[in-house]
C-alpha cells in the first residue's frame, strides 16, 4: 500500500492507495500537522497497519516551503524507519500531468514563492518543457497556444494569454493511477524541490 503526501499548495492531504483509494483526507489552509498522528489516524480508519505501508510518495514542491519541508522530512524519517522506497513528485507533474490528461490540453503551472514570486512550468505530452521562476508575477512562457493553468494563482496576479484557468491546486488521490509513469524511487533521503532550473526533460 502506497502512502501519498501532498503539502506544496499549503492545503496538506495524505491518501493510502492500494490501486484504488483507500483512505484519503485534506486539511486545512496552512495547518500544522503532526504526520504521525493523522496517519496513524488513517490507518485506524482504512482498517490497516503500518506494516502494510510498502511506498512512500510525497510532494517536493516547489511551493510553500515551510509545509512541504515538514512533510518531506517525515516521510524520509518513516521511509527509514520501514525499510521501503520513498518517491519524489514534483509539483509541475503532480499538477500538470493531471490536468492535461483532464482537459486534453497544455498545462501552465503556477507556484507562490512569496509575495507575487511564482515558479512555474508548462507540461505537454506528459513532460515539463518549460520552467522557470518569475520574481514579478511576469509569467512568459515560450510557449503561446491554448493552456490550462493551475495552481495558487489568479488571472489577477499574473496576465497568461490564451489561458482557461482552473480551479485546481491538488489532485485526488485517484490520480495517482495516471500519475504511475513519473513514480521513480529516490536512492537515498530528498529534500523539498526550490531551484526548478533542471527540471526541464523534452
Amino acid at each position: 500500500m502506497k502512502l501519498f503526501l501532498q503539502t506544496s499548495s499549503g492545503k496538506p492531504s495524505l491518501a493510502l492507495w492500494e490501486n484504488r483509494v483507500v483512505f484519503e483526507v485534506e486539511y486545512g489552509q496552512m495547518q500544522r500537522l503532526d504526520y504521525g498522528t493523522e496517519l496513524r489516524a488513517a490507518l485506524e480508519s482504512a482498517g490497516c497497519a503500518l506494516a502494510d505501508i510498502s511506498e512512500i510518495i510525497v510532494d517536493i514542491g516547489p511551493g510553500r516551503l515551510g509545509s512541504t519541508r515538514t512533510a518531506v522530512a517525515f516521510a524520509n524519517g518513516l521511509s527509514y524507519a520501514l525499510g521501503v522506497p520513498i518517491v519524489p513528485l514534483n509539483t509541475f507533474i503532480l499538477l500538470g500531468v493531471y490536468a492535461e490528461a483532464t482537459l486534453g490540453k497544455p498545462c501552465l503551472i503556477l507556484r507562490s514563492a512569496a509575495r507575487k514570486q511564482y515558479h512555474w512550468g508548462v507540461v505537454q505530452n506528459g513532460k515539463i518543457t518549460e520552467a522557470g521562476f518569475a520574481p514579478d508575477a511576469a509569467v512568459s512562457p515560450a510557449y503561446t497556444g491554448p493552456l490550462c493553468v493551475v495552481g495558487d494563482a489568479s488571472p489577477e496576479q499574473v496576465q497568461v494569454q490564451n489561458a482557461e484557468w482552473l480551479s485546481l491546486n491538488s489532485v485526488p488521490a485517484s490520480a495517482l493511477s495516471q500519475l504511475a509513469p513519473h513514480l521513480a524511487p529516490a536512492t537515498g533521503p530528498v529534500v523539498p524541490l526550490t531551484d526548478t532550473s533542471g527540471l526541464i526533460d523534452g
